[in-house]
């Protein structure tokens, strides 16, 4: 029998991309999916690509107290009383200089990417709690390794991090167990939904993420260490693993690399 067979997550950004995708492999293997986006139409045909009754859709935005309250409500009501995890996955990114960026935009990116986490960890971990279960929140190499033109997505990351970590420590004496996924390209549509300096969408993919990962891979790999309850994974190719490595060792280098990377500028060539 699988290790999720008969549990219960509450799964956000389930919608498209990585969140889709693991709201799909929970079900397979046998959970009870409260899947949480904003598209309605999205989510039912979520439903309908998964075993019969084993996605529940929720539509909520993370941003908002009341949607994030409800939506956990609704999920320990369809698992029958419970909550075994949390998977946090909805998040946007952004393009532009420092300097051209709108503060709401920053502000945008940082209430999707990090202060909805505390909202949802605050709203589930009585539950979460009470079967020593799970919180994961997929983060990203962009929480170890900043680059130029995504100041604000790299900057959420990091404080991401710093927050799972702080999780981590605290909630470790209840048994509660925390998971940082940071992945690095994968095939979603998180560049068409990137954000210009204006607040604009970008709506176009880059060839990075186009060569990047199949959501596949890291639903696989998240699925592994939430058994095994590790404490953070990398899924990531072979250049963005290596800048993680590059960092600590090799600073200057890694530098060089991103300026000869990102010399074309932003997503928007401003």
């Amino acid at each position: 029998m699988s290790y999720f067979s008969g549990k219960g997550f509450l799964v956000t950004g389930a919608s498209s991309g990585i969140g889709r995708d693991l709201a799909l492999g929970l079900a397979r293997e046998g959970a009870i999916v409260a899947a949480m986006a904003r598209s309605e139409g999205k989510l039912t045909e979520l439903a309908a690509s998964a075993p019969a009754g084993r996605v529940l859709p929720v539509v909520g935005d993370v941003a908002s107290d009341e949607s994030t309250s409800r939506a956990v409500e609704s999920a320990v009501n369809a698992c029958g009383g419970r909550l075994d995890g949390l998977i946090h996955s909805a998040g946007i990114s952004m393009s532009g200089r420092v300097e051209d960026v709108s503060l709401d935009v920053f502000r945008e990116v940082m209430e999707t990417n990090f202060f909805s986490t505390i909202r949802l960890v605050k709203a589930a971990l009585p539950h979460i709690r009470q079967q020593r279960g799970h919180i994961v929140a997929i983060s990203s190499i962009a929480g170890f390794v900043s680059y130029p033109f995504g100041s604000g997505y790299a900057a959420s990351k990091h404080a991401l991090q710093a927050l799972l970590d702080s999780l981590r420590l605290e909630l470790a004496p209840a048994g509660v167990h925390v998971l940082s996924v940071c992945p690095g390209y994968v095939r979603t549509d998180i560049a068409k939904n990137a954000r210009r300096a204006d607040g604009s969408k970008w709506e176009q993919s880059t060839k990075e993420i186009e060569n990047g990962l199949d959501p596949a891979v890291v639903t696989r790999a998240t699925l592994r260490a939430i058994e095994a309850r590790k404490r953070q994974i990398a899924p990531a190719g072979l250049m963005e693993a290596s800048g993680k490595i590059l960092k600590p060792l090799a600073p200057g280098l890694l530098d060089a690399v991103m300026l000869k990377m990102y010399a074309r500028g932003p997503l928007d060539g401003a």
